[in-house]
C-alpha cells in the first residue's frame, strides 16, 4: 500500500513516482532564499532540523536515509521534515516506490538561506549564536569522523578598524561568499564547510585610544 503524501504538499505539486531504473538526481535549486517569518524562525531554531538542512543541501534523501546519517529514528526525522516543509524550507523533488511504499526524496528550498528575522520574531533570542553553535557542532563532528582536523586556516585575527572599514571588509567577504555559493558543484568533489564572520571583539580585547604623547605599551602599568 502506498504511503499517504505529506499534508504540506498537494497531489498536483508532488513529482511523479519514478521507476527503479531512473536514478534520483539533484535538481537545480535557487542559490539564495531570504527567510523572515516566525514559522521559519521556529523551524530553523531546532538543532536537528538545522542538521537535516545540511545533509540535503547537495543530494536528495528520504527520511529513512537522513535518519541513518544522523543516527535518529525515521519517525522523528519525518516530523522534522514536515515542519521544515510547512515553513517552505524543504521540498519533495522525487518519489520512488520502495517495497510497495512511495518514498519521498527531499532537498532544501535553496542552497543558502539569508536570515532577516525582525526583532518582534526573535525577541531576545540570538540567531547568530544558534548559527555559531551549529558551526562548532559540525566542526566537532568532522574532527571525530576524520580523526584529525586540518583546516585551511587556523588563524583568528583581530584588526583595529574604523566602523566604515569594518563594513567594507564585511562587503568584500560577502562578495567572496557569493562567488563560492554560485560555484557549480563538482559531481566528484567533496563538500567543505565555510564560515565567515566579522564582529566587534569583546571589551577585554579592546584598547582605549592613547592620549597624545602616551604610549599604549604602558597601559595598565603601575607607576
Amino acid at each position: 500500500m502506498a504511503k499517504d503524501p505529506p499534508e504540506a504538499a498537494s497531489q498536483e505539486e508532488l513529482p511523479p513516482v519514478l521507476p527503479d531504473t531512473v536514478p534520483v538526481t539533484m535538481p537545480d535549486i535557487p542559490i539564495r532564499l531570504t527567510i523572515s517569518t516566525e514559522q521559519q524562525f521556529k523551524a530553523t531554531s531546532d538543532m536537528m532540523r538545522s542538521r537535516i538542512l545540511g545533509v540535503i543541501q547537495y543530494q536528495p534523501l528520504t527520511a529513512k536515509q537522513i535518519a541513518q546519517r544522523l543516527q535518529a529514528t525515521p519517525g522523528a526525522i519525518g516530523h522534522h521534515l514536515r515542519v521544515l516543509e510547512e515553513a517552505g524550507l524543504v521540498k519533495i523533488v522525487a518519489r520512488r516506490l520502495v517495497h510497495g511504499i512511495v518514498a519521498c526524496y527531499y532537498t532544501r528550498a535553496a542552497r543558502l538561506y539569508d536570515y532577516e528575522f525582525p526583532q518582534d520574531v526573535t525577541g531576545s533570542h540570538s540567531v547568530d549564536l544558534d548559527f555559531f553553535s551549529q558551526v562548532r557542532a559540525e566542526m566537532m563532528d568532522s574532527l571525530v569522523s576524520y580523526g584529525e582536523y586540518e583546516p585551511h586556516s587556523q588563524s583568528f585575527p583581530h584588526a583595529r578598524l574604523s566602523p566604515e572599514k569594518a563594513q567594507e571588509y564585511f562587503r568584500r567577504f560577502n562578495v567572496l561568499l557569493n562567488e563560492l555559493i554560485e560555484e557549480k558543484p563538482d559531481p566528484n568533489g567533496e563538500i567543505y564547510g565555510v564560515f565567515f564572520s566579522i564582529f566587534k571583539a569583546p571589551p577585554s580585547v579592546q584598547v582605549s585610544p592613547a592620549p597624545q604623547g602616551d604610549s599604549p605599551a604602558n597601559e595598565g602599568e603601575d607607576v
